[in-house]
């Protein structure tokens, strides 16, 4: 559901390397819809070029997996899954198995907030934001889809496609099952997060990177420190500097080292109706775009831990949030709807300054 076209947050690359190591990058554009900045210290260019060469495989590799929307040869991804919904079993990769039954898991242990099952209804929203945004008035819109906005009959309408009991997981085959014709998983609240920490544990174990940092949009992750300091930092956007310029850019900085930061916010895909903001990111109880916050940041080392969280909380009122993340130690900062900023202890420590 957390999507999209921006990279959400800043790096602050650090100068002054040791001599025996450089910096090397590459930009990655057309995985999961955004940019995605690979960075490498490395003491060779030729061994640097062959690394990132590698990892932007890699990306590619794990976008055409998580992919909801095109077919590719001999892969069996979430679009033929969604496509097989209440005709047969679909047989997939370790990866797309994993992140599907962990999502489950999440959902039950950590918090229902997340509905991988959302597809349909993230579609339907789609639809209205996608038309407003090419300029259509509210009549030509109610013309076009029969309201100007998803009526609770026709967003209630879909609730039987979302009902997760209704995905059938074997382990043994390794596949996956939509009983329903219609349903239609939707990875967009952890795909993200987790090829991000797949990208950096093939980085570390396979490539024998030490230093490195990935920001996938709104999803960073470190791989050690820079050679001569002791962490990265990472400046987290401002939502309302995206509307006024007067503002400051980043809201935080935050030194990590091995971590990751994943933000969900309402500032990047939404549309307008009526003078209120109608964001991407949909409650799976009601149906309804979220309003409370304009971000969530989650720092956590787990990159699929995080993207999950993000998403959560950004759906959680605060005090819900705030005592998941004491539960599950891990660090958040809340960006309300009236510029309030809000984060939990551990937060201090990592600020710059």
């Amino acid at each position: 559901m957390k999507k999209l076209f921006a990279v959400l947050m800043a790096i602050i690359f650090l100068s002054g390397c040791s001599k025996h190591y450089d910096k090397y990058d590459i930009e990655v554009f057309d995985a999961f819809d955004t940019v995605t900045s690979i960075v490498i210290y490395d003491t060779s260019k030729t061994k640097a070029d062959e690394k990132l060469g590698a990892m932007k495989e890699k990306l590619l590799q794990l976008h055409k997996l998580f992919d909801r929307y095109n077919d590719y040869e001999n892969i069996n991804n979430v679009k033929t899954i969604n496509d097989n919904a209440g005709i047969q079993p679909v047989k997939v990769d370790d990866e797309l198995y994993y992140l599907i039954e962990k999502s489950m898991e999440y959902n039950e242990t950590i918090s229902d907030k997340v509905n991988i099952l959302m597809g349909p209804v993230v579609d339907l929203w789609a639809e209205y934001r996608d038309l407003y945004n090419e300029g259509y008035s509210e009549d030509k819109v109610a013309l076009k889809l029969g309201s100007d906005l998803p009526t609770e009959e026709e967003l209630n309408s879909l609730r039987p496609l979302v009902d997760l009991s209704k995905i059938e997981l074997n382990r043994e085959e390794q596949s996956v099952f939509l009983k329903e014709k219609g349903m239609k998983l939707d990875l967009g609240a952890c795909a993200k997060g987790y090829s991000v920490e797949l990208l950096c544990e093939f980085g570390k174990e396979e490539l024998k990177i030490e230093s490195a940092i990935v920001s996938a949009g709104g999803n960073v992750k470190t791989i050690g420190s820079p050679p001569d300091k002791e962490f990265y930092k990472i400046a987290i956007q401002n939502p309302e500097s995206i509307d006024d310029e007067t503002k400051d850019p980043y809201m935080a900085t935050l030194k990590i080292k091995e971590d990751s930061i994943v933000t969900s916010g309402d500032y990047q895909r939404y549309f307008t109706y009526k003078g209120k903001k109608y964001c991407h990111i949909i409650d799976p109880n009601t149906f309804m775009p979220a309003n409370e916050f304009r971000s969530v940041s989650i720092v956590e080392e787990d990159s699929l831990l995080c993207d999950y969280l993000s998403t959560a909380l950004f759906l959680t009122d605060y005090d819900d949030g705030l005592k998941m993340c004491k539960d599950l130690n891990v660090n958040a900062i809340w960006f309300f709807d009236d510029g309030e900023i809000k984060y939990t202890d551990g937060i201090k420590k990592m600020l710059e300054g």
